[in-house]
């Protein structure tokens, strides 16, 4: 008995995982980035961290006119606050994801833990998409919520350090948790292709992909003007950084007048939501991390640097 359940141990896992629907298996997949790659949510915690520190403890200035004194533009300027200090730690998400894209399926063969990997019934698509989503998805949805639960301590803390500036509104701060929410969504398709490019990188180049990612944007428009005298490679890679926004923003005049400003909510009814998501450019940037995705799975199935 004993010697029959010894034998059958080594098999328990991977007949687990044989079992396991493709849906059980990502999620799986998803946990173990996550638990292996904890700087994609040790830092934005770490950030918001800091900002509550510097809330606490630092000094807070807020000299404002006395126009902004009446209830609409306390909340106003609540709204703006909401806005302002969930930016740091989306900035912070996307460094941090970056550098996981561009390591994570190279760290594997360096490591040659890829070999125990591939030893286990699971596919080089599920793990790839596993990657992708953790970057791209995970981590950002992640953020919205560690930034909208870290505003309301940053809400209290400053309603106590600066009485009588700010004004509290659940309707226009759940609108404004709106707003960074299509932010966030239309982020992630706008620079899906971004993404996968990085993890297309990670599993080709077989020595510094970082330094490789680094300068291939950097050098290619150089060349380019150098040898052709033409920027195509520069306006795309510009246009590819901030053209989605452009398209959002339909006039200059967003908030209105400036002297009064409304709450970030209002730019609801402003943005140009239909012509952003129904933009051609978006979705051929979708099809092409589709392709790059691909691409890197069939790398990463054939790729051999022993």
């Amino acid at each position: 008995m004993n010697a029959d359940a010894a034998t059958a141990a080594p098999a328990t896992a991977p007949a687990l995982l044989r079992r396991a629907g493709p849906l059980d298996t990502l999620l799986a997949l998803v946990r173990r980035e996550l638990w292996e790659h904890r700087a994609l949510w040790i830092a934005p915690l770490a950030v918001e961290g800091l900002l509550a520190l510097s809330l606490l403890f630092g000094r807070i200035n807020m000299d404002l006119p006395e126009g902004m004194l009446a209830a609409p533009q306390r909340i106003a300027a609540l709204t703006i606050l909401q806005w302002a200090l969930a930016q740091p730690v989306f900035l912070v998400t996307s460094i941090v994801a970056a550098f996981y894209l561009l390591d994570c399926l190279f760290a594997e063969r360096k490591d040659r833990s890829i070999l125990f990997w591939k030893s286990l019934p699971l596919s080089d698509g599920l793990t790839v998409a596993s990657k992708f989503l953790v970057a791209a998805v995970v981590a950002p949805v992640g953020t919205l919520l560690l930034a909208a639960a870290a505003d309301l301590l940053f809400t209290a803390i400053l309603m106590i350090r600066v009485p009588g500036t700010l004004s509290w509104s659940t309707y226009e701060w759940l609108r404004t948790e709106l707003v960074l929410l299509l932010e966030v969504i239309l982020g992630v398709l706008w620079y899906a292709p971004v993404a996968a490019a990085l993890l297309l990188f990670s599993a080709w180049i077989r020595r510094a992909p970082i330094l490789w990612a680094s300068l291939v944007p950097v050098v290619a428009p150089i060349v380019e003007r150098v040898a052709l005298g033409t920027h195509y490679i520069w306006d795309f890679e510009r246009y590819r950084m901030n053209g989605i926004w452009h398209k959002l923003i339909a006039g200059p005049d967003l908030f209105g007048d400036w002297h009064h400003l409304p709450p970030v909510g209002v730019v609801l009814g402003r943005l140009n939501l239909g012509g952003a998501f129904s933009d051609a450019d978006l979705w051929l940037g979708v099809a092409a991390a589709a392709a790059m995705l691909y691409a890197a799975a069939r790398i990463r199935r054939y790729r051999d640097d022993s």
